[in-house]
C-alpha cells in the first residue's frame, strides 16, 4: 500500500444485494445461480479488496475459475476501484428451499439403497436411463463398431472386458446411447449387480452438495459401492482439483476390486485441458476408442431405424437424399426426418423428392453453409503445424512441409466430395500426387499411432466447426 493512501470501507452487503439480480441474469440458468452464487456471503470490502464467504476450498476454486470475471464486472458498476476478490472458507449455508431439501433427500435415499448391493436404484435409473437405449436399437457401422463391441463386452462380460473403457466422439455420435445400453443390459441380465450412471455435471453437483452438508462419506459410499460406474462427458471434471483428487481415489478403489469403469468424452484424455496427468494416465490405461463421424451409409441406416417407430413410412430415395445432404450430426438428421413425418401427418402432404427438398430448405441451406471445404482443411492443418497455407500450396518440399501437405491432401479426400484433380489443383499438384499422399498416410497410420492420433485430432477440429 502506498504511504498515505486512504482505504475506504464499503457497504458490501447492500452492494451485493444490488448485484445479485444482475448476476442471475448474466448466468442465465437459475439452478447454476442458486448452487454457486446464492450461497455466497458478503463479508467485508474496502477500496483494495472484497472478501466473500464460501463453504469450502472446492467452492472457492470453482467460483474463482468460472464466475470471477462476471462478479467483478457487476461489482465494478457500484465500486469505482480496481476490484480484487478473495474468498474465505467455512461459511456454511443452510438448506432453505423445499426443492433443495427434496434433492438432498433423494441423494440420501439413493445412498441407503446402494449400501445394499443386492438392490439397484430403480427410481434414479428410470429418470436417467430410458429403456429405448439398448444394444439392439443401436445402429452399428464401420465408424462405431469397435466402440459398440467394447461396450457390449463390458456389459455382458463376453470376450475382452476393457477397464476402463473410454469412448470419445463428437456431438450426437451415440456415446450416451452406449452408456445407457450398458445400464439396461446390466439391469435386465445382471440383477445382482449395482451400477451408477451419471452425467459429469451431476457428479460435480452431488460432490458439492455432500461437501456443504459435511457428509463426504455419502459421496464415497455412493460411487465406490458399485459394480459399474459410468460417467458421461468426463471432460467437465477438468479444472476441478479437489473433485479430480476424489475421483482419482474412487477410480483406484473400483479398479483394485475389478469393477467396471466406463467414461465418455468429446476428446481423448490427453487433449482435455485441465485434467491432471495421473488421471490422463489412468484413463489411457484401458481401452480408448473413437466413434468417428458417420458416413452416408451409416446415416441412412440410422434414418431407417428411426422411422421404424413411426407409422408413416418414407420412401428410401428420400431417406438417402437426407443422408447424403445432412451430415453434421444425428440429431439434425432426426430433426429433418421428424419434419417430413409431421408434414405428412398434419397437412396430408404427399412426399416426393421435390416436396421433401422444399420442406427441408432450412436444413439444407445450413448444411451447405457448414460443408467442409478444402480451404478449411488447409487452414486447420497449417495452424496445427505452425505453417502458412501458402507453405502447403507452394513448391517447397522440406520434411516439415511435405508431411503436413500429405496429411491435408488425405483429409481433403476423406472429408470432402472433391475429385482427385480438384484436390491436386488446390495444392498446385496433379492427381497422381494426391493418390500417393493418400496411400502413404493410410499405410503409415496403420503402424504409427502418433500419426493416427494427429489425424483424428485434426478431423475433430475440422468437423467441430459444423
Amino acid at each position: 500500500m502506498a504511504k498515505g493512501k486512504k482505504i475506504e470501507i464499503l457497504d458490501i452487503k447492500n452492494i451485493w444485494l444490488k448485484v445479485k439480480p444482475a448476476l442471475a441474469e448474466n448466468i442465465g440458468d437459475m439452478d447454476t445461480f442458486n448452487r454457486w452464487i446464492e450461497p455466497i456471503v458478503p463479508l467485508e470490502a474496502n477500496s483494495e479488496e472484497i472478501k466473500l464467504g464460501v463453504a469450502d476450498d472446492f467452492t472457492a476454486d470453482w467460483i474463482g475459475t468460472h464466475f470471477d470475471s462476471i462478479i467483478c464486472n457487476e461489482l465494478s458498476k457500484y465500486i469505482p476501484y480496481k476490484i480484487k476478490l478473495t474468498y474465505e472458507t467455512g461459511h456454511s449455508v443452510q438448506i432453505t428451499t423445499q426443492e433443495e431439501q427434496s434433492s438432498y433427500k433423494k441423494i440420501t435415499s439413493k445412498e441407503s439403497q446402494e449400501k445394499t448391493k443386492s438392490k439397484q436404484d430403480v427410481s434414479n435409473f428410470d429418470k436417467e436411463v430410458s429403456s429405448d437405449f439398448t444394444f439392439a436399437s443401436f445402429v452399428v457401422g464401420p465408424e462405431n463398431r469397435f466402440a459398440f463391441a467394447a461396450a457390449y463386452g463390458a456389459a455382458t462380460g463376453e470376450g475382452m472386458i476393457p477397464n476402463p473403457l473410454f469412448i470419445y466422439g463428437g456431438t450426437s455420435s451415440g456415446k450416451t446411447h452406449l452408456m445407457k445400453a450398458i445400464c439396461n443390459e446390466v439391469k435386465t441380465n445382471k440383477k445382482n449387480k449395482v451400477f451408477e450412471y451419471v452425467p459429469c455435471e451431476d457428479f460435480l453437483n452431488i460432490y458439492v452438495d455432500c461437501l456443504r452438508r459435511n457428509k463426504h462419506y455419502e459421496f464415497r459410499n455412493r460411487f465406490r459401492n458399485v459394480d459399474y460406474l459410468l460417467i458421461d462427458d468426463i471432460q467437465f471434471i477438468a479444472n476441478t482439483p479437489r473433485l479430480q483428487e476424489e475421483f482419482f481415489n474412487t477410480f483406484n478403489s473400483l479398479y483394485r476390486e475389478n469393477k467396471i469403469i466406463v467414461l465418455t468424452s468429446d476428446k481423448i484424455p490427453a487433449e482435455i485441458n485441465g485434467l491432471e496427468p495421473r488421471l490422463v494416465s489412468r484413463f489411457e490405461s484401458g481401452l480408448t476408442l473413437e466413434i468417428e463421424p458417420y458416413g452416408e451409409e451409416t446415416r441412412l441406416a440410422i434414418l431407417r431405424k428411426k422411422q421404424e417407430k413411426h407409422k408413416i413410412k418414407i420412401d428410401d430415395e428420400i431417406l438417402r437424399f437426407l443422408a447424403r445432404n445432412i451430415s453434421s450430426h444425428v440429431r439434425k438428421l432426426e430433426g429433418a426426418l421428424n419434419r417430413l413425418i409431421a408434414a405428412v401427418i398434419y397437412t396430408n402432404t404427399k412426399l416426393t423428392l421435390e416436396t421433401a427438398e422444399k420442406l427441408l430448405k432450412p436444413y439444407l441451406e445450413e448444411a451447405a453453409n457448414h460443408r467442409i471445404s478444402i480451404e478449411r482443411i488447409q487452414r486447420t492443418v497449417a495452424e496445427h503445424y505452425d505453417l502458412r497455407v501458402s507453405d502447403l500450396t507452394g513448391k517447397k518440399r522440406p520434411n516439415n512441409i511435405a508431411l503436413p501437405r500429405m496429411i491435408a491432401m488425405y483429409l481433403c479426400r476423406q472429408l470432402t466430395d472433391h475429385s482427385l484433380p480438384d484436390i491436386g489443383d488446390a495444392f498446385g499438384r496433379n492427381h497422381a500426387t494426391v493418390i500417393h499422399a493418400v496411400s502413404k498416410i493410410e499405410k503409415d497410420c496403420q503402424s504409427d499411432n502418433s500419426l493416427s492420433a494427429v489425424i483424428s485430432q485434426l478431423k475433430r477440429r475440422i468437423q467441430s466447426v459444423n
